[in-house]
């Protein structure tokens, strides 16, 4: 028994799986994806590609804000799916793009100087900014190896030696008045005659 053969009677956008696949197609956002497909929803059969557009005007339908056509338009060229083919402006028409997977066969009024085939192949991730240095503990002074000054926040005191012991300073003046003022106050029970308390735990 033969089977019917199934034929396609209405047009579709189609992206190749090998662009769907790529590292390039991953790195987008979803509004340059978005974009990609209206953008080839417009390549017909004879190939138009190379006379695609991106207008405001076209895309506004389907989300697009200015700025966000711009970004995913500049997101796009830079990634290697489409190439501009010709710069639009006032008295020149709408910019047209092409996309680098497909061939150019209709390469009337636009320029195809700069164009790739499949320049998506080429795009590299930006590389990271690497972090800074690390601060050496350590210096080169008078020729000699040295530790780096430490911060006043993280100085460390020195280690106590058997040789080496603090001990409180006081001046003769300060410790005669220290004295005399104690004495003063543990003596006022017996000057009162005994009528106050004794004074204890006195700071």
């Amino acid at each position: 028994m033969k089977t019917a053969k199934t034929s396609t009677k209405h047009p579709y956008a189609a992206i190749e799986h090998r662009v769907i696949d790529s590292l390039a197609y991953a790195d987008l956002s979803f509004s340059a994806r978005s974009l990609l497909v209206q953008i080839v929803r417009q390549v017909t059969v004879p190939n138009n590609n190379g006379h695609l557009q991106a207008t405001s005007t076209y895309m506004k339908p389907f989300g697009f804000s200015v700025n966000t056509l711009t970004r995913a338009t500049q997101e796009l060229i830079t990634h290697g799916f489409i190439y501009k083919t010709k710069s639009g402006g006032f008295h020149q028409g709408a910019a047209q793009f092409a996309v680098t997977w497909l061939s150019v066969t209709n390469t009337r009024g636009i320029f195809m100087q700069g164009f790739k085939a499949c320049a998506w192949r080429d795009w590299q991730p930006e590389q990271k900014k690497s972090r800074p240095p690390k601060v050496s503990a350590y210096s080169l002074k008078n020729d000699e190896l040295t530790r780096a000054t430490t911060p006043k926040s993280e100085a460390i005191p020195p280690p106590k030696s058997e040789h080496i012991e603090l001990v409180p300073i006081y001046t003769h003046s300060a410790h005669k008045e220290s004295a005399r003022v104690t004495a003063s106050i543990h003596w006022l029970p017996l000057i009162a005659g005994g009528r106050m308390q004794p004074i204890r735990n006195y700071a």
